[in-house]
């Protein structure tokens, strides 16, 4: 690494040299005469809040070292002093230096109440999220993110990625519930050559392509059992073996799982491993689905506007139309509220969005007799966003599975169960 160096002889000096800006990491040797190790930290961090000072002492001296920190230095270095430790220290320290400001940065951003990069919220709900997203950015515990379609999982998963050390890395989403048991393997462990029909050459899978990046698994729940196991057995391991082979490469990766089914019942239906779930939930965020948290609303509202409306297009909403919006329930959450605006924004025109621009579903939602909304039960709100997914897609089930963020197996499953046969299929004559 490149670092620039400056010295000071003498404490008066040292001070007017912090003092003058530009210096991030102060090392002082605690047996400089006159040093005055509190007044020194004090200086560091009014010129900048993420400096670190280090006291630097002889093995004779130790005391002294531990005694400034003490006072407040962020570390102390006894010698003999070694020319590689000593740089593995700085590395260590402009890294840790680099992260507090971005942290302090976003802090700042959340104080604005907008939100945290890609996920936009205000309510209290929120601010807890991003708080635990801070804080388990920088570890390699697994995650479980838990919440609804539509409530952002796999936005928590790259925030998560995005604000920790390994951000440069690879970030590589896996829809567990858009593949078939036999695919899914493949892509997750690869596979050698001759493994199964059709297997012509060397995969190598998911997990151990993304290093030491992040795998986010995606509706883990709609998994295969047997598959789990031999994930299990990975993450406890740390390695992975491709199919048809006798050989295994280190497991680097961090794992995020995400589901919105309710996975204490699934392990009662032994259709998950439950020895998984303790695997996987070392961390567990809860997202709210958009009902909880409708102050948030309009925050939503005029980031999607401001999205997708192009040059010269519609800027806002009017306060009906909001109003509207705030006394819907949205089932779909915030990728219904999404795909509302792209599509009021395609039907209006400006300068703002109409009622009249804004779909049926939300337009004639149930209400009861005091002209309120009436509470509709989950089942209601299953069957109303299925049927809108494939009213969206126009009968097409693989896409209104993943608009959905379910498996099609699901979707299957749910249209027989509604009897939604009929959407953008024809009825039989």
């Amino acid at each position: 690494m490149k670092c620039e160096f400056r010295s000071a002889a003498t404490i008066s000096a040292a001070i007017e040299l912090i003092s003058g800006g530009g210096v991030d990491i102060v090392l002082a040797d605690v047996q400089l005469p006159g040093l005055r190790m509190p007044e020194l930290i004090e200086a560091a961090r009014r010129c900048s809040p993420e400096s670190h000072t280090i006291a630097l002492a002889e093995a004779e001296s130790a005391a002294l070292a531990q005694q400034a920190v003490r006072q407040g230095a962020h570390d102390c270095l006894v010698g003999p002093f070694e020319t590689g430790g000593l740089e593995r220290l700085l590395e260590r320290l402009t890294h840790e230096r680099r992260m507090s400001r971005e942290i302090r940065m976003l802090r700042e951003q959340l104080e604005a109440g907008q939100g945290m990069g890609t996920l936009i919220g205000a309510s209290a709900k929120m601010q807890r999220i991003y708080e635990i997203i801070l804080k388990v950015a920088n570890k390699r515990h697994p995650v479980l993110v838990l919440g609804e379609s539509g409530t952002g999982k796999e936005l928590v998963a790259r925030a998560i990625h995005s604000y920790g050390p390994w951000r440069d890395l690879p970030f590589v989403p896996v829809d567990c519930g858009a593949l078939s048991p036999t695919l899914i393997e493949s892509e997750l462990f690869g596979h050698v050559r001759g493994a199964f029909t059709g297997a012509n050459q060397n995969r190598q899978g998911l997990l151990a392509a993304a290093g030491k990046g992040t795998v986010f698994l995606d509706e883990i729940a709609e998994m295969p059992v047997e598959l789990q196991s031999k994930l299990l057995r990975a993450i406890q391991e740390r390695e992975v073996r491709p199919v048809g082979s006798n050989l295994r490469t280190p497991l680097e990766a961090r794992i995020i799982a995400g589901t919105n089914q309710h996975l204490e019942g699934a392990i009662t239906r032994g259709t998950f491993r439950k020895d998984l779930f303790f695997r996987l939930n070392v961390v567990s965020i809860k997202l709210p689905p958009l009902r909880e948290r409708k102050n948030d609303i309009p925050l939503l509202v005029h980031h999607f506007i401001n999205r997708y409306s192009g040059t010269g297009g519609i800027k806002h909403i009017s306060e009906e139309a909001m109003s509207r919006l705030m006394n819907y329930d949205w089932p779909g959450n915030v990728r219904e509220l999404e795909n509302c605006i792209q599509r009021s924004l395609a039907l209006g025109s400006p300068p703002e969005i109409q009622v009249k621009d804004l779909p049926s579903s939300v337009l004639y939602s149930m209400q009861n007799g005091s002209g309120r909304q009436r509470f509709s039960t989950l089942r209601e709100r299953e069957r109303d966003a299925i049927r809108q997914a494939l009213e969206m897609t126009g009968g097409d089930r693989l896409q209104a599975a993943k608009l959905l963020g379910i498996g099609k197996t699901t979707v299957y499953r749910k249209i027989k169960e509604y009897e939604l046969d009929h959407i953008g299929n024809p009825m039989p004559t």
